[in-house]
């Protein structure tokens, strides 16, 4: 087996509310320790530090922003650990997200920005792309009885509780994966049982990154 070392990788797991994506980062975070890999997990937005709250806060209705405010807040949530991401790479590191700047294409674009205006932004703040994004496919149905079952309505958000809303990110999700928008795409059934979604993903990174 190849090193640690010679294996710096940047994996995302992504897709719309309640498609299992922080199960699975840690499921996913588990089997390649146990592989004998060095594994980095993030969560964005990362709620608890002063950005992700800020989020959260909106998320919840306590503020309003626009669009552009609202797409810079997101941004600058995994901008501001740009370097450190860049450093664990380098040092042959796996690195396994809990969302990334693909989620903000996908919900900023529904907000009426343009995905080109976002892909000018990545690329005027050389961010980092993942080797593979992996988009975990639920239904819109199934996104809305998962928040529902596991917040009650009162405190899903206003995305969660939002039907519109989740029927676009589902067609949004759906166009960034087929079409391979910002980077590699894989695509997984989210319906199935947390194991069956789980061999999926690891599956897929044998095939496609050799891990």
């Amino acid at each position: 087996m190849e090193t640690s070392a010679q294996l710096g990788k940047f994996i995302v797991l992504d897709g719309i509310e309640g498609c299992g994506k922080g199960t699975q980062t840690k499921l996913l975070s588990d089997f390649l320790i146990k592989k004998g890999y060095n594994v980095i997990t993030q969560k964005h937005p990362e709620y608890g530090k002063p950005i992700g709250d800020l989020i959260d806060a909106w998320l919840h209705k306590k503020y309003e922003f626009n669009v552009e405010t609202q797409a810079m807040l997101y941004f600058a949530d995994f901008i501001k650990d740009k370097q450190l991401l860049e450093n664990d790479i380098k040092n042959g590191k796996i690195i396994v997200s809990d969302r990334y700047f693909s989620a903000t294409i996908v919900y900023q674009h529904i907000n009426g920005l343009s995905i080109e205006k976002l892909l000018k932004l990545a690329e005027l703040f050389e961010l980092r792309k993942p080797d593979l994004c992996i988009y975990i496919r639920i239904s819109t149905e199934t996104s809305f009885k998962r928040k529902l079952e596991q917040k009650g309505i009162k405190l899903m958000d206003r995305h969660e509780a939002d039907k519109k809303f989740l029927s676009a990110l589902y067609e949004n999700y759906e166009k960034m994966a087929k079409e391979n928008i910002f980077c590699d795409w894989a695509i997984v059934d989210g319906e199935q049982p947390i194991e069956n979604v789980s061999k999926q993903i690891t599956e897929i990174l044998s095939q496609k990154l050799n891990i």
